[in-house]
Parts: C-alpha cells; structure tokens; sequence
C-alpha cells in the first residue's frame, strides 16, 4: 500500500531519534500548513571564512549544485534533474560530482545527498561537514541516504562523511585539493536499521500524541521548538535563582549538598565549602552583594605606570584564507588597548584591526610593539594565558620581531587570577569569564555583547567583513561595531582595576 503520508526526511528522523513527541508535533505543525519549526543548527553556524566555494571547487572542479528544493513540485522536478545528472555522468569526467541530489524511495523516505560521486563499482555518497570531526546525527542521515539511494535503483559503492583535515596547509592562491578528507561510514551503518525505523515514524505519525517522555533531551543542546506544546512544569524563576544555584560551587558538590537537603547557596553554611573562592561565592549570594577581598588593592596598587590594558581578537577559519595557514589556527585579527599614563590621566587608546589584503599577522604585531614595545609598563589582560600564546606564536613566525614580542608577553598581569582569588558578584552566576565579570562590573558598558546587523560575535563580523564584493558602506559599518566593541572592552578592564584598587571599608571573613 502506498503510503499517503508526507515523505520522511534526515530532519524527521533527528527529531524522532531525539524525542517521539517532538517528531510527531512537528510533523502534525507542518500538516497544518503552521509557521515553520527554527532551523536546525548547521555548518553555517561555524565561521567558514569566504573560500567554501573555491575549497569545494578544488575537490570537485566539475561538479554540479542543484538548488534546494522549497515546494512538493521543485522536489519532482529536483528528482528527475538527479536522475538525468546520474544517467548523463561518465566515469572519464574527472571530478564530477553532484551537489545537492535529490531522491526518493518507494518506502516514503527522500533525501537531499550533499554530494554524489561516481566511483569504479558503483556512487559514493557524501556528507558535507566542515567540521573535524561527524557527529551521531550525520551518521544517521548519511544511512537514510544510503536506504533511499539504494530504493531508487542506485548502486552505492560506498557512503561517507567530508570533513576539514587539519593537518592541510594552504598554500595560497585558491589551492584547496586536500581539505577535504573522506570518513567511510559503511562500516558503521549494520547498527542503523533505516527501514524498521521509517516504519516505525509513520506509525508514531499516524499515532495519538505521544507522551512526554521520561529523560527527553528538552533543553539540550538547546531548547526543543516544540517545548510550549508539552506543558512542562517550569522551575520557580525569582530573580535569585540562576545566582544561587548549587551547580556554582562545581556539580560533584552540588550534588552532595542537595542531597542534605540544600536546595540552593542560600541554605549552604560557609563551613561545608571546602575552599575560600567557593565560601566567597556563597558569601556574595546569601548578603546578595559583590565581595572584593582586601588582598586584591595591594596587588594592584603596586603595578607601574603607564599601565596597558589589552584585548586581542582572534578568528579560525574552516577554510583558510590566508597562505601557510592552517584549518581552526588561532589567528589574531584585531587587537584594543587604553593606556595610562598616570593616575587620574585620561587614558590613551590604540588598536589595529586586519583588512581584506592578505594575512594581517606581521602588521598586528608590528602595530602592537610600536604602540606597547618601548617602554616597560604593565600590560593588563584578562586570562591573559591567550594573549601571552599568540605573541609566542607571533615571535615563533617572525624571527625580527621575537624578542620585542616574548618581552612584551612577560610583561602581562593576568586580571582573571586576581578576579578569581579575591573578587565575586551574584550576577556572575559561577561563571569567571570575561563576559560574566564585565556584565557584572560595568553591565552600562555593554562590553560583554556585541551585536551588528545581526551578527553576534566579532568572529562573525570579521568574516563577514571579508567576504569579496561586500558593500563598501556595509564593510565600514562592521569594522566600526568592531573597533567600538573593542574600545567597551579596554573600557571594562579600567574599571575592574579601578574597582579592585579600592580597599575595603572592612575586611570581611573568609
């Protein structure tokens, strides 16, 4: 009997793998003609850098992109297109390969295949990740792949994942063969029993609503589209909550504690902590006030002027842009620093930021010894092991420059260790990163967010900003949200030191 139900695809079957009822309320939304689930999160998600389409020529230089199809007539028309591609293809075209194709099977499945090959014995399939590594997900729709390939009368050789070899150097000039490296994934499918799966999705289809099930996945890794449906009794949200939780003095313990009877920091006696940074985070939560320890003024009142403070901005491309690098290499792109002269001075601020011409790495150090190199005034960070790791990097890659470069890194005071040994507010909610202690310390700032145009990271901004054929007025918008967010952050490191150098009225217990 031929099925009347809408055709399964990899996204149903990552629903229903996850969550039975998320499956079936998604499917019963799109029979209803509802709004459209939010995307799934994707490779685009990662910052790729503007060469995917030359890195994926360069593998398959004769390949051929079939676009996505958005309405039941594009996919038959996408269908047929696949089929006549596959029937047209021979075997002396070198680096052929569709992109895109699309297929069904007689069982209600269809699937869009990232990449289709043509090997000595028969297709290979292909998953495009640029990624290091696949995940269980991608090896579940590569097998659906497989099933629905093989229904539609293809011979499939073999089925795998694409992934970025971290070991590819770029050389330059748009030269990518080798990027790409291939993952067999045929040993592993035996374990996915497509079929018995597809059936039992159109039972669980045609089914009553399923019940919320014991241990659903409702929140990980982010929240389920369909959790308003489910009516889940929802935590009690007083503004306290989130700063008082348990987890904040590390799980193991928190677990302890629940156990007898804690339900949050507040119930927590100071002696049952086992260190001096825990008793300060539940100290600065039960008055419901910042503590700064005594300790930290000293430290700080004793460092020289001119005082640096220093953020840099770093960026690793899937695919690399710049020769002699490599995929995910830390690249430092942008970096922001103010300078005191003396107390009470209003202070200096410099920085650099990279433009689209080429690898900015020797400009970004050169920029940095003649704003910081000639003198010998502290130069304050935050973690600021990240920063001494690029300027060792940077002495490693320019001879010339290394020693300025290795002095400059043993000058850095690293204000997170300070932060940790002495300082806790509740809205920092467990968490020592910069953006949780700037939030924190100077929340008017802003300097823990960043937002242009809608994008929500520097990283993103950059790449963006790199992208050939960018509008001019737009590329400047992004470099000015840049050097601004770069400034707020200079701006909160001020304030942290400013606010640590200020002695306590009292000294509080520990």
């Amino acid at each position: 009997m031929v099925d009347t139900l809408a055709p399964l695809d990899d996204a149903d079957l990552r629903r229903w793998r996850a969550c039975a009822r998320r499956f079936w309320l998604h499917r019963q939304a799109a029979s209803e003609d509802a709004a459209p689930a939010p995307a799934e999160p994707t490779d685009a998600d990662v910052v790729h850098g503007p060469a995917l389409d030359a890195a994926l020529r360069a593998s398959f230089p004769a390949g051929v992109a079939l676009p996505a199809p958005r309405t039941e007539a594009d996919w038959d028309q996408a269908i047929a297109r696949t089929h006549t591609a596959l029937t047209d293809a021979t075997p002396e075209t070198e680096g052929w390969a569709l992109l895109g194709a699309c297929l069904a099977s007689d069982d209600g499945a269809r699937a869009r295949i990232d990449l289709v090959t043509r090997g000595p014995h028969g297709w290979r399939l292909f998953k495009l990740r640029y990624a290091t590594v696949g995940t269980e997900a991608d090896v579940d729709a590569v097998a659906l792949w497989a099933h629905v390939a093989a229904r539609s009368g293809l011979r499939v050789q073999s089925v795998g994942l694409l992934l970025v070899d971290t070991g590819f150097i770029y050389p330059g000039h748009g030269c990518y063969a080798g990027l790409l490296r291939e993952v067999d994934l045929g040993p592993t499918l035996g374990s996915r029993p497509v079929g018995h799966w597809l059936t039992a999705m159109q039972a669980c289809a045609r089914a009553p609503e399923p019940a919320v099930p014991l241990g659903a996945p409702c929140t990980q890794p982010g929240p389920c589209e369909q959790l308003a449906h489910c009516g889940l009794p929802e935590a009690p949200a007083h503004p306290g909550d989130a700063r008082a939780r348990l987890e904040i003095v590390g799980r193991e313990l928190a677990a302890q504690l629940r156990a007898d009877g804690h339900a949050d920091l507040h119930s927590v006696p100071l002696d049952a902590l086992p260190d001096a940074r825990l008793r300060r985070a539940a100290r600065a939560v039960q008055q419901n006030a910042p503590v700064l320890e005594p300790q930290a003024a000293p430290l700080l009142r004793a460092l020289p002027y001119p005082r640096h403070f220093l953020r840099f901005e770093t960026i690793g491309f899937a695919v690399p842009v710049w020769a002699g690098t490599r995929p995910y290499q830390v690249l430092p792109f942008q970096w922001s620093c103010d300078t005191l002269a003396a107390p009470g001075q209003p202070p200096e601020h410099h920085g650099f930021l990279a433009d689209a011409r080429g690898d900015p790495r020797r400009a970004f150090a050169q920029s940095l010894l003649q704003a910081l190199g000639n003198d010998d005034g502290p130069v304050l960070a935050y973690n600021a092991g990240f920063e001494r790791n690029r300027l060792r990097e940077l002495a490693a890659l320019f001879e010339d420059l290394g020693p300025a470069l290795l002095a400059l890194a043993e000058r850095i005071v690293d204000l997170f260790q300070i932060a940790r040994a002495h300082y806790y507010h509740p809205a920092m909610a467990g968490s020592w990163s910069a953006k949780s202690v700037f939030a924190a310390i100077a929340p008017d700032l802003g300097a823990e967010h960043f937002d242009c145009e809608g994008l929500h990271t520097p990283l993103e901004a950059f790449a963006r900003a790199l992208q050939p054929g960018l509008p001019a007025d737009e590329r400047e918008q992004l470099r000015a949200a840049l050097l601004a967010h770069g400034q707020r952050q200079t701006t909160a490191l001020r304030r942290m030191v400013a606010l640590f150098e200020q002695s306590p009225e009292r000294e509080t217990p520990p």
